[in-house]
């Protein structure tokens, strides 16, 4: 059995204990309405479907009257790069810089920057550099026309760092209301945004006139940039003139350092020792060493030492090979075995010639006897060059100690000179204990003066470098089409809207509804069985019964007219299910009343009757409605009118005017009726 929805069609229930419906029965039929039944929801929908469509419609209405009165928004859009480090052209303190770039690095700096162009402070600047404030700012709120112009900086904001320092540290400027005002209105219209992964920022500028948001996008940007290049500017201006401050301040104390050293070596004639004068003090290397408090005193006195020393090695070297000569006595050969000696030039040159006539002598005695004059002249003059060798050896012993002598005044002339020296080192000693702590002061004064000096350079460089960590990469082009409102997105915001509300309507409509709409809800609030849902029929498969004129009523006969149809099915099975409720005799009667008219009363008992006469059963239909009979209308009885019939009916029966039989009337057309084979002999006909 196919439940079909309730409000247009016909339900019959089991007429054996029916009851009315009490109020547990309604208690139980709230409790069936409690949860979300989504069949029944669909069929509400299907049944107001033109309040969804109404809600729809107005919503479009609503979103199209939206679009004509809301003011189209143009957007300016720039792309601002940041540098992982400030550019410069002279190197700066290397722990400075490794800060500042660490900082650039992190994603911190990004958001600064992100903020810090929405400033006000920022955006109070861009409306002055472009005298947006002139006209009261009618051009920036859109409510006059603008030219479009202009990326071109106004005079005002191409003014240089030093000459109109806007953004000054050391004395903002006094921005006017108006200014102001127009910067925190600015604020609303600009919207940065960090590009993920990247070290880029869009700026987004909005604004009724899309000239307007274009220069409004372009001027931020540069502003922002020289606002930065100023800051910068301002700082160094500020630190060049501390630098200047202190450069003289330095300069004095220096003067005086090093006119206290040139003092105390006036006053101090030994501090004249340590070498170098007043002015060159401060370039003396290593105060606090022996080389810079001695300086000659101390180079002389290392000198004598070493010759002191020498001499006395001389000393004792000439002492021991005079003894060695005394103990050797006169015996040559062992005297040639004094170093001093043997190394003596004369017994050199005696050796030498003695070595030569030997040598002459041996050539000669291979050739001669002895006796041979030139053998005896060579003897002869080898024996006179022994002697001379003698008389040469011998000789040397004097001059050893002639040497000797010599050796012994010398070391005592280098020891009373280095006693002297190292009177006069003690002496510088002490003179170099103030001297070391002046020309240690005036040497850092030097330090000091000299590394402001190298600052005052560098920041006189860089005061003038108008560079920055933040550029333009994307300049913005003049946009021709609006960003705001969108079309798409109000539309689709208006049909989604409408949707939305017609379905809570709907679901509130049906939520709200009491009455019995489905078979499910009348078999569980009823507690009875359904044994048939009659679907609506339509005429002619255009209009529905319910919305037939009641002169048209024959065409109710829908289990003879169309027996192939939907409904005449349904009137069978509804034959079917009676006929299964119990023996022939204790189903002879079937009631079909409602509570209200137009439910379906004559439609439904008419095409059961005719449901049964098909089957070859008798059927008598009486028609119960008093007020307003219809049986006779859809069945054309003959001489039925439109409110009364001539013949007999039940009220007759009723009164005891008339019985029952002349008060029947037979209905039979031929066409009307298909039977089936083995009810063909035992025809029947409907009686009224």
């Amino acid at each position: 059995m196919n439940e079909q929805p309730f409000p247009n069609s016909a339900t019959v229930g089991q007429p054996d204990g029916a009851t009315p419906i009490s109020l547990r029965l309604a208690e139980q039929l709230l409790e069936t309405k409690r949860g979300f039944d989504f069949r029944q929801f669909w069929h509400s929908l299907i049944e107001r479907i033109w309040i969804v469509v109404l809600c729809v419609v107005a919503a479009l209405f609503l979103a199209i009257g939206y679009l004509a009165r809301t003011p189209k928004l143009y957007q300016g859009h720039i792309v601002l790069e940041v540098e992982f480090q400030e550019p410069t052209v002279i190197a700066g303190e290397e722990a400075t810089a490794r800060m500042r770039s660490m900082f650039l690095a992190s994603q911190e700096a990004l958001r600064t920057i992100e903020q810090n162009l929405t400033n006000r402070s920022l955006l109070a600047r861009v409306v002055r550099a472009e005298g947006l404030a002139d006209d009261g700012g009618r051009a920036l709120l859109g409510e006059t026309v603008t030219k479009p112009n202009t990326t071109k900086p106004s005079p005002k904001s191409s003014a240089s760092p030093g000459e109109n320092n806007i953004d000054n540290v050391a004395g903002a400027p006094a921005f006017t209301p108006l200014e102001e005002a127009l910067g925190g209105a600015l604020s609303g219209m600009v919207k940065p945004l960090i590009r993920r992964g990247t070290r880029l920022i869009d700026l987004y500028v909005v604004n009724r006139d899309p000239a307007m948001a274009q220069r409004l996008a372009e001027a931020i940007g540069r502003e922002y940039i020289r606002s930065s290049i100023e800051r910068r500017a301002s700082f160094s201006q500020d630190t060049l003139r501390y630098l200047l401050e202190e450069e003289e301040r330095l300069k004095a104390n220096l003067q005086r350092s090093e006119a206290a050293v040139a003092d105390y070596k006036a006053k101090t004639p030994d501090a004249l020792q340590l070498g170098g004068g007043a002015a060159a003090t401060g370039s003396q290397a290593g105060a606090g060493s022996s080389g810079g408090r001695g300086g000659l005193v101390e180079d002389k006195l290392q000198e004598l030492n070493s010759k002191l020393t020498a001499a006395k090695s001389e000393r004792l070297r000439l002492e021991g090979e005079l003894k060695q000569i005394e103990a050797v006595g006169d015996n040559v050969d062992a005297l040639l075995a004094v170093l001093s000696i043997a190394n003596a030039q004369t017994v050199i040159d005696r050796r030498r010639d003695l070595a030569q006539l030997e040598a002459a002598v041996a050539t000669l005695a291979q050739r001669y006897k002895d006796k041979h004059p030139k053998m005896m002249a060579a003897r002869a003059a080898l024996t006179e060059a022994r002697n001379g060798l003698r008389r040469a050896v011998f000789g040397q012993p004097a001059v050893l100690r002639n040497t000797l002598a010599q050796a012994n005044a010398t070391e005592q002339n280098l020891e009373t000179a280095v006693r002297e020296q190292e009177k006069a080192a003690l002496a510088l000693n002490k003179a170099a204990i103030g001297y070391q702590e002046l020309a240690r002061q005036a040497e850092t004064d030097r330090a000091l003066y000299e590394s402001v000096l190298r600052q005052i350079k560098e920041t006189n460089l860089a005061k003038d470098v108008k560079t920055n960590a933040v550029s333009v990469i994307e300049h913005s082009p003049l946009p021709r089409v609006p960003v705001s409102p969108s079309k798409t997105k109000a539309l689709a915001l208006g049909l989604l809207g409408g949707l939305a509300a017609g379905l809570m309507f709907v679901f509130g409509a049906d939520a709200i509804d009491r009455s019995i709409k489905t078979v499910d809800q009348a078999e569980s609030a009823l507690g009875l069985p359904v044994f048939a849902a009659i679907p609506e029929a339509k005429e002619d498969g255009h209009a529905p019964r319910s919305k037939r004129k009641r002169g048209n009523l024959t065409r109710y006969r829908l289990v003879a007219e169309t027996p192939e149809g939907p409904a005449a099915e349904a009137f069978r099975n509804l034959r079917a299910a009676l006929s299964l409720l119990g023996p022939e005799a204790e189903r002879k009667v079937a009631l079909f009343t409602s509570a209200v008219p137009d439910e379906g009363k004559s439609f439904t008992s008419a095409n059961y009757a005719l449901a049964l006469a098909q089957q070859g059963h008798r059927v008598l239909l009486i028609d119960g409605d008093l007020r307003r009979p219809s049986m006779h209308k859809i069945f054309r009885l003959d001489g039925a009118t439109d409110n009364s019939s001539t013949s007999a009916g039940i009220v007759d029966c009723l009164v005891g005017d008339t019985k029952l039989p002349q008060a029947v009337r037979d209905w039979s057309p031929a066409a009307a009726f298909t039977f089936s084979p083995e009810v063909a002999a035992h025809r029947t006909r409907p009686r009224f």
